[in-house]
Parts: C-alpha cells; sequence; structure tokens
C-alpha cells in the first residue's frame, strides 16, 4: 500500500537516510584495492584507527591520537544527523504513515 497523498515525506525521508547510510559506509566495495574507485566511509576509517592500536603490547602512537581526534570531529554531525533521523525525521513520518492507515518504520 503506498502513502499517496505525500510521496515527498516518503521520499524525502528515504533520502536522508540514504545520504546518512552512504556518509557512514561504502556499500559498492567489494574488494580491497576498491579503494581506489570508492573511498572508505566513516566507519571503515575508524576501524582502521582503532586497529593500530591492537597487539598483544598495545602502544597508541601521536599519529593514532591525531586520527582519533579528527575523526571524533567528523563524527559529531554524522551523530547529530542520525539522532535527528530517529528522534524526529522517523516519528513524523510514522506520524503521518498512522494517520493514512499504513504502517510505520521500527527503529529499534
Amino acid at each position: 500500500m503506498k502513502l499517496q497523498t505525500s510521496p515527498s515525506a516518503r521520499e524525502k525521508l528515504l533520502k536522508e537516510l540514504k545520504a546518512w547510510d552512504e556518509d557512514m559506509i561504502q556499500r559498492r566495495s567489494t574488494a580491497y584495492d576498491d579503494v581506489e574507485n570508492f573511498p572508505n566511509k566513516f566507519t571503515a576509517n575508524f576501524m582502521f584507527m582503532l586497529n593500530h592500536g591492537e597487539s598483544s603490547i598495545p602502544k597508541i602512537n601521536e599519529g593514532t591520537k591525531t586520527e582519533y581526534a579528527r575523526l571524533s570531529e567528523q563524527w559529531k554531525p554524522l551523530k547529530a544527523e542520525g539522532d535527528r533521523l530517529l528522534q524526529t525525521a522517523i516519528p513524523a513520518f510514522n506520524k503521518l504513515a498512522t494517520e493514512k492507515g499504513v504502517g510505520v518504520l521500527f527503529v529499534k
């Protein structure tokens, strides 16, 4: 069943969710050398930084600390957008969908 009275609300939310997802994760990469064609996104960069400190005797160097600080700053707007989507955009869409007799999006 389509939400016929407000396709723009549906399309807007879908576009916002896809944009946030694309900032977080590179889904087009299928091999290790794909980074040349499809740059890593936030989650891959964060995991790469975390792996620098993993060893039997972990040592966090200045480069890792600098990268952590950079990624922490990059995370702030990503987290804010994720929170906005979860706390505002999805509930607003669910309210509209419920008013039209259509099921809602579950986020948890």
